[in-house]
């Protein structure tokens, strides 16, 4: 019952969090024996709460042990499915033994369960694969072995990929991969366990490095994600949209990369100084790359600026009461978190859960004070107690269409008065995408 619960209210906050969550391959996640689900591991609490809100089965975490560090966490955590594990480097916890705690997954498995783990051990908010541990495999195999290969366990690999992680309205693209199935290690486990254990574990690093874009070159990681910037367009000719192109986008550059790296790595070079030239035009200019994307016509323009002001103009009462009843846990969970904790990868999840909190509080004390001057009917109630959230997500999306309204503007004085710096600019990144696609 509290699992259930923890996962609406929670499902509720990432769901508002992340404007959109996209899900690979969910079919392969339709399994109704043992599984253990393995993922990288970039966004803390936020990765776990994922997997568990794109499953339809429970699934069961493992955990470090540090925060089973009370009696009330370890009863609140073990309550939702949480199995704690000393890691090496945060030392023993007391009270926490993990043979207990191999036991209690080898239990679950045979008990047909879901059981998730992150097999990097630690959390970093960057595009890497890092060290898989082979704790993973030696459970898998150990809970195979003892119950003589009849458990038909199967490992998942899923690729967590975020865009923007830690900001308000993000999205991420989850890439399920496909099974893996055990008892195929499960005779060299029995002659060798150190050896059998290492090998799955390369086929979990090779299968997750299929489902995640993952990069080991930070000067590369740059260079990605800067051609991201320049070429992934909302207006392109692609028909496919959202998280999964800009994903896939992002994995085709990365690729490209690769393939220029062995074959003309002084490219490498000469592909970064024409990247950098462009940005830095773009943004003297203060203009957005997918503009570049877009034909220029000054009576669309004019139309569409037009069309868009009107709106605005009209939908103004709706922001400004939607801002006035949400900024004060909008801004304060902002401050409120930069002062917890300066990591990065910490700061998605807080926000969900002091959200999820101080929301709800904030509505139910502007709930309290209109009933308090106006004496409403309950309908009229209702509908007030309603307009709070919704009105405050329209406040956040003014906005950011305002913004963009203003940068249309910006691009289409820019395109009408300098044309020839407009077409030249146009120019120069069809040469860029020609360099680099083209090799």
């Amino acid at each position: 019952m509290l699992y259930r619960f923890l996962k609406f209210t929670v499902g509720i906050g990432i769901r508002i969090y992340y404007r959109e969550i996209r899900v690979l391959n969910q079919e392969n996640l339709d399994h109704d024996g043992p599984l253990i689900l393995i993922a990288n591991h970039p966004n803390t609490l936020m990765d776990a709460w994922i997997m568990g809100h794109i499953n339809r089965r429970r699934v069961h975490y493992m955990a470090k042990a540090t925060f089973f560090n009370s009696p009330f966490k370890r009863k609140l955590f073990k309550a939702v499915g949480m199995i704690p594990i000393n890691r090496k480097t945060d030392g023993v916890v007391s009270g926490i033994n993990n043979r207990d705690s191999f036991e209690a997954c080898y239990e679950l498995l045979e008990r047909g369960e879901v059981l998730v783990i992150f097999p990097e051990g630690t959390s970093y908010l960057e595009r890497r694969l890092r060290e898989i541990k082979t704790g993973t495999a030696r459970i898998a195999l150990e809970a195979e072995s003892r119950n003589d290969g009849k458990l038909g366990i199967k490992v998942i690999p899923v690729g967590l990929n975020y865009l923007s992680a830690d900001r308000f309205r993000g999205r991420i693209m989850a890439h399920v991969g496909k099974p893996i199935r055990v008892e195929t290690f499960l005779a060299e486990y029995k002659t060798n366990q150190g050896i059998a254990a290492k090998k799955l574990t390369e086929r979990f690093r090779a299968e997750l490095s299929r489902v995640f874009v993952t990069m080991d070159d930070e000067l590369k990681e740059k260079l990605v994600h800067q051609l991201t910037y320049l070429f992934d367009s909302r207006y392109s000719k692609e028909e496919e949209k959202g998280v999964e192109q800009s994903i896939g986008f992002l994995k085709q550059v990365q690729l490209q990369l690769d393939e220029t790296t062995i074959s003309s790595p002084w490219k490498l070079e000469h592909i970064q100084e024409q990247v950098d030239e462009l940005v830095q035009s773009l943004n003297f200019y203060g203009i957005r790359p997918d503009f570049l994307d877009r034909p220029y016509r000054t009576s669309l323009y004019l139309r569409q600026t037009i069309q868009s002001w009107i709106f605005l103009l009209v939908t103004v009462p709706f922001f400004i009461f939607g801002f006035i009843h949400n900024a004060l846990p909008y801004f304060g969970i902002d401050k409120l978190v930069t002062k917890l904790t300066k990591e990065v990868e910490y700061h998605a999840p807080l926000v969900v859960l002091m959200g999820l909190f101080l929301y709800p509080l904030s509505y139910i004390g502007w709930c309290i004070l209109f009933n308090w001057l106006f004496d409403p009917n309950w309908l009229l109630m209702i509908i007030y107690a309603l307009a709070l959230p919704l009105t405050g997500l329209f406040a956040h999306f003014f906005l950011r269409y305002r913004r963009h309204i203003r940068s249309k503007q910006q691009f289409s004085r820019f395109a009408k008065r300098r044309s020839s710096v407009f077409n030249q600019l146009k120019t120069q990144r069809e040469a860029l995408k020609e360099l680099i696609f083209n090799t």
